[in-house]
């Protein structure tokens, strides 16, 4: 066997290895939360919450979120009238205490109005670590609506796992079977050459073109005289 065909069977062995990785991945994880509700260059972050993923795969979480006091409703409301910005920190933790800290943000205003609706989305790398989050509001503009304390008891939110999609594989099972089909043909001189005739000797025809040009440009008179 060729080294090519070696190098294309162990390349179809790894791609094979690669895919079922990314496919029968799944496990869980502890992601803590913690916010910082206070417009300040250096915030203070707060215990928000646990959510418990049970399954990767799947993405069955178990929340258990605090309940907003009479002063984070205050703070939330402050961050709102300053457009500031609420930030919020997810320390992940696997079984084997592997753990990962990820940030991301929204508008003040836009968490104060939503009522505390939000949606987290947890990205994953084909190991199905946590490698990103992102927070949206629902809704996710901020009009001015009025809200009331009612509306700020706890937090309603709806987290997304979010995988990484997949690539196209190469069919390299099919092009080493095509490589051996020609390999053997090649081998009973079964192949034939289709190609014009300017296609397969142009390379000798293109030199004697150029010679024969190069002649007449360097001898004009010679010419000239044989025709009188």
């Amino acid at each position: 066997m060729a080294w090519r065909d070696v190098f294309l069977a162990c390349l179809l062995v790894f791609l094979n290895y690669i895919n079922a990785l990314e496919v029968d991945y799944d496990g869980q994880m502890t992601m803590k939360l913690e916010h910082a509700l206070a417009n300040d260059p250096n915030p203070e972050f707060k215990d928000r919450g646990v959510i418990d993923i049970l399954s990767i795969r799947n993405a069955a979480v178990v929340m258990k979120q605090n309940v907003f006091t009479d002063e984070d409703r205050n703070q939330l409301k402050a961050l709102s009238e300053a457009d500031g910005w609420y930030l919020l920190k997810a320390t992940f933790t696997s079984g084997d205490s592997k753990e990962a800290k990820l940030r991301t943000f929204v508008k003040g205003c836009a968490l104060y109005e939503s009522g505390l609706s939000d949606t987290l989305t947890v990205s994953l790398d084909h190991t199905g670590w946590p490698v990103g989050i992102s927070m949206l509001t629902n809704p996710s503009l901020c009009d001015g609506r009025i809200v009331y304390p009612s509306d700020l008891i706890s937090f309603n939110t709806t987290v997304f796992i979010r995988h990484m999609e997949q690539g196209p594989v190469p069919d390299t099972a099919t092009y080493i079977q095509k490589i051996e089909r020609e390999k053997e043909a090649r081998e009973r001189g079964e192949t034939k050459d289709n190609r014009s005739f300017l296609a397969k000797y142009w390379m000798y025809i293109v030199p004697v073109v150029i010679f024969v040009l190069l002649t007449g440009a360097v001898n004009p008179e010679g010419a000239a005289g044989g025709g009188r």
